[in-house]
């Protein structure tokens, strides 16, 4: 491995932390907002149309055919149009979304719908409470909406992360996730009075949605918070600052937090699709179809982390590294900046093997979450057998194998995703332009004139009117 991109990926996150910028509160395409792929060293690297409750337009029924047919020719020649108006309509009776606003969503709701998309994860700048309210309720409340993001939203600076769905950016934690729920299961506390759970997407506060969170629950006490002792966060394609910001707003929202574990995969160059007119691109879309799963992955070899996933000589998925950081709770509350080693610990899961010691600390960290778990069995019962509950033959154990498997395969995964994303768009403007190419030159010059005198009179009515 390159020194110099060596030291790079040892730059842990406290340092990119303590070295970060504050993110700007200024409009949307800012210096702050650049896409990934042109930081590549700050990067930690449906076809349905939503049917939208309350918009009319977007509801059209048997009893009016000619609605149905409206409905799917704008799904098959605009999609996007057709989401954004659906947006439009639904934020109509709105006062406080301003045009501006709606302008700021809409780039937000592209990002979500572009199906060629070149990375999973975007910052959006200046977008107030009250317009992300309403783009989570526009999302929670449309129909086949598709692949539903996961959002963030950070009061201090307007500032809105948009995840989308990624089988890469999941596979980290797969593991550690099934470990935690084998341990708790083992542990003889009784379920009818504290529900234990580890779930993946739950808020962990009014706008933060971390991987995976574990929660305790009093069932006997109405008025009783969850308590949330453990959480964890991945980051692939991601800003750097982005998860930093994720963490402490994590943290400052549940300062009891027992363990913290972060997982950082970065890739070996940000993803391209094939170029139009490519010979990568050209041999593919002799295809007469998209190719199944199986057909595409079978041109490489096994699932492996060094082991890019290359068809037709385009890299569609490469990892250059798996990082992992954990922090557990002292006396104080995390402190994501510290670098006590009796509280913190990072390695490599690849390209070398560094784990032990995380490990060693995810352990910690979960032992801590049993003794929660105890001192809220005794809070509710304090006749309850704490030996039992503290059986030492009951142990968490992850093994980094496991982690390895779970990300190999999740790069087949993604990579064909990312292929059939591609082809869709770019077999739909090649068929655009064998169309174009069959009306004939004087046809296609006959269209642009028609459309050039009535975008003409258009425009002379408007000056008139004024």
């Amino acid at each position: 491995m390159p020194t110099a991109s060596k030291d790079a990926l040892f730059t842990s996150l406290d340092n990119v932390a303590i070295n970060a910028k504050p993110r700007s509160s200024a409009s949307f395409n800012d210096e702050n907002n650049t896409r990934p792929e042109h930081k590549p060293h700050e990067a930690f690297d449906s076809d349905s149309v939503p049917a939208v409750k309350g918009v009319p337009a977007a509801r059209p029924t048997t009893k009016n055919p000619q609605a149905v047919e409206k409905k799917r020719s704008l799904i098959e020649t605009d999609q996007l149009d057709y989401l954004l108006d659906s947006f439009h309509q639904f934020v109509a009776g709105n006062p406080e979304i301003t045009p501006s606003a709606q302008r700021i969503c809409q780039q937000v709701l592209r990002f979500i719908a572009k199906p060629d998309r070149q990375h999973e994860c975007e910052e959006f700048c200046g977008i107030w409470r009250v317009e992300y309210e309403e783009l989570v309720r526009f999302i929670d409340e449309s129909c086949n909406f598709g692949l539903k993001p996961r959002l963030t939203y950070f009061d201090d600076d307007s500032t809105l992360i948009v995840e989308m769905p990624s089988a890469v950016h999941e596979a980290p934690l797969v593991a550690p996730h099934t470990a935690l729920t084998c341990f708790l299961e083992n542990i003889p506390f009784d379920r009818q009075t504290i529900n234990a759970n580890v779930l993946s997407n739950i808020e962990a506060s009014d706008s933060l949605v971390p991987d995976m969170r574990i929660s305790l629950q009093n069932m006997r006490d109405a008025g009783a918070e969850v308590i949330v002792p453990g959480m964890a966060e991945t980051a692939f394609s991601q800003h750097s600052n982005a998860l930093i910001n994720k963490l402490e707003d994590a943290i400052i929202e549940n300062p009891s937090l027992l363990l913290v574990i972060a997982a950082v995969v970065f890739e070996n160059a940000p993803y391209r699709s094939p170029k139009r007119g490519s010979d990568t691109g050209r041999l593919l879309l002799r295809d007469p179809s998209k190719r199944s799963a199986k057909n595409f992955i079978s041109e490489t070899g096994p699932p492996a982390l060094n082991a890019p996933v290359v068809v037709e000589n385009h890299t569609w998925c490469s990892i250059s590294s798996v990082w992992f950081k954990v922090w557990v709770r002292g006396d104080d509350p995390i402190d994501i900046y510290s670098d006590d080693p009796n509280l913190v610990a990072d390695g490599f899961l690849y390209p070398q093997d560094t784990m032990a010691p995380v490990l060693a600390m995810m352990e910690k960290g979960v032992n801590a979450i049993r003794e929660r778990l105890i001192s809220l069995c005794k809070e509710i019962d304090d006749d309850v057998d704490v030996d039992a509950l503290r059986d030492p033959t009951i142990v968490f154990r992850v093994r980094k194998e496991d982690i390895t498997t779970k990300i190999a395969g999740a790069m087949h995964e993604t990579a064909y995703r990312r292929y059939s994303a591609w082809y869709k768009k770019a077999s739909k403007a090649a068929k655009r332009t064998a169309s174009v190419a069959q009306l004939g030159p004087s046809r296609t010059r006959k269209l642009v004139i028609t459309r050039g005198l009535t975008a003409g009179k258009h425009h002379r009515g408007k000056g008139a009117s004024s």
